[in-house]
């Protein structure tokens, strides 16, 4: 089993993705973002897999969008919405992390992933925390559409950062995290 650790976390893959010049239709969105969750259950099930999530920003958009396709009961036990701090810190995330890395950052985001990981006991974890919508007065230097994704893989650690275009609608950004995590997960299985 994966230990939350300095040292784990740094050895992760790390890549940001820039979207900030690309344009976003809502409906081709909607469209891309059902068919890829439908991909995935598929292959979850396929290779008997369980995916979990421990979501902040997203508010738990991207469990929502899994388990709105049939048999998703199958491929998950279960995820967590951590939006404060104190939150993060009482599911697994260590304070430590939190105040050497900051909220929004690779570690965190990663630390999430591992928590619930542990928690809810699955092959695949995802945790996501970043600004969307406006700036975070307690984090000064994250700009609106800073996020990142940690992802466990079995024992497979990596994380993005994704760079969003300033949408002016809360839900079409986090329509565009999930978009991202679920291309992702999709080429990776």
């Amino acid at each position: 089993m994966l230990k939350i650790s300095s040292k784990n976390l740094k050895k992760a893959n790390f890549e940001e993705i820039d979207l900030r010049e690309k344009s976003f239709e809502k409906e081709k969105l909607e469209k891309k973002v059902k068919f890829l969750a439908k991909s995935l259950v598929k292959k979850l099930r396929e290779k008997k897999l369980k995916i979990t999530t421990m979501e902040s920003c997203l508010g738990g958009a991207l469990i929502n969008e899994i388990t709105n396709i049939p048999h998703a009961s199958e491929i998950t036990d279960g995820a967590l919405i951590t939006y404060s701090v104190a939150q993060k810190i009482k599911r697994g995330v260590p304070k430590k992390i939190i105040e050497k890395f900051g909220v929004y950052s690779k570690e965190t985001a990663l630390s999430m992933a591992l928590a619930v990981k542990k928690e809810i006991k699955s092959e695949i974890a995802i945790g996501v925390t970043g600004v969307l919508s406006r700036k975070d007065p307690k984090a000064p230097s994250k700009k609106i559409g800073e996020v990142y994704i940690g992802f466990v893989l079995k024992n497979n650690l990596f994380s993005k950062k994704l760079l969003l275009p300033v949408l002016k609608e809360r839900a079409l950004e986090k329509k565009v995290v999930v978009l991202k995590i679920l291309e992702v997960l999709n080429k990776v299985l």
